[in-house]
């Protein structure tokens, strides 16, 4: 393999699984990258390959070293597959390099390979941060089983009810089901022994919700999300209407404890307002999710935030 390439400035290297991935949020940071003078690397996962030993372990992209001498920290796009070997090849960078360059998210990404929906929802209850009331099913008898014991109603909710996948992503999985015809129906299109990856959720009227950013720690800012039609999801990829939202202290200590239990250094945080069970007059905050590699061009349209720089900025300073 080659050697260490020889004397130049720091980059950043910003990972993603194809040349269209994320093409907004890396060309965005290597702008503002460039207006400090700082090069940030656009590279593909499979372009990795590593000398795993015990003297001196070593990580190489096409074919040059990296290390703490050429670069200053890594970005991580999404790295899912089947095989979820690009997973693991994040994760052997990262244990490998992280005392030399900052990883972005290196915690939680050690510590969480795959932050799907269902495990974020037991570490937020452990945590002790509001959810949406939320149930998982691993058996069809099992849903169905609450039609016998109230056939108006989905056990203790009222319909409308939200159904998702716990791996989905800008709201394409998300389902709304208004009866028990319509859940049936949702039943029997999809095979059994994947029904343990979805979540069931009490339907949240209001038609919009709040995306946080948070890094290195602090609420960067916040945006409402609202949906447009006859919609009811609010992602701005679903057409949703953005616009810049004052924060309350309530959300903004809400929204930074999430990224700290989650062992975050850049997340987007997902917020809804819900009727407090026993006060309906009065409302409280519910974190939908939170998603440590989300967009933002939606965001900074909405804001005016420069996110990209703040994030070149941060990794400058941490690396």
């Amino acid at each position: 393999m080659c050697g260490i390439i020889g004397q130049m400035d720091k980059k950043i290297i910003a990972f993603t699984m194809s040349p269209k991935q994320s093409q907004f949020e890396v060309d965005r940071l290597a702008q503002e990258g460039k207006k400090l003078g700082v090069e940030v690397e656009k590279v593909n996962y499979r372009d990795l390959t590593f000398e795993v030993n015990n003297q001196k372990p070593r990580v190489y992209i096409n074919s040059i070293e990296r290390n703490g001498e050429n670069t200053l920290g890594c970005w991580f796009r999404v790295a899912g597959t089947k095989s979820g070997k690009y997973v693991e090849g994040r994760n052997m960078l990262i244990r490998l390099k992280q005392n030399e360059m900052f990883c972005v998210n290196a915690g939680s990404y050690l510590g969480w390979p795959r932050m799907g929906k269902i495990s974020q929802h037991a570490v937020f209850v452990e945590a002790g941060i509001p959810v949406v009331p939320t149930a998982i099913f691993y058996e069809r008898s099992q849903v169905k089983s609450l039609k016998v014991e109230s056939p108006k109603s989905f056990g203790e909710w009222d319909f409308p009810i939200i159904t998702k996948h716990e791996r989905g992503y800008q709201g394409k999985s998300v389902r709304k089901l208004e009866n028990w015809e319509e859940v049936e129906k949702w039943l029997n299109k999809i095979d059994e022994k994947n029904l343990g990856m979805f979540l069931w959720q009490k339907f949240l009227p209001g038609g919009w919700d709040l995306r946080v950013i948070v890094l290195d720690g602090k609420v960067l800012g916040a945006m409402k999300r609202t949906a447009s039609g006859d919609e009811f999801r609010s992602n701005y990829s679903l057409g949703g209407a953005v616009e810049k939202w004052e924060l309350s202290d309530e959300d903004t200590k809400l929204a930074e404890k999430v990224a700290k239990v989650c062992g975050l250094d850049y997340c987007g945080v997902d917020i809804m307002k819900s009727k407090k069970p026993e006060s309906p007059k009065s409302e409280e905050s519910v974190v939908l999710e939170v998603n440590r590699q989300c967009q933002f061009k939606g965001f900074e349209e909405a804001t005016g935030i420069n996110v990209a720089r703040a994030v070149v900025d941060m990794i400058r300073k941490r690396g």
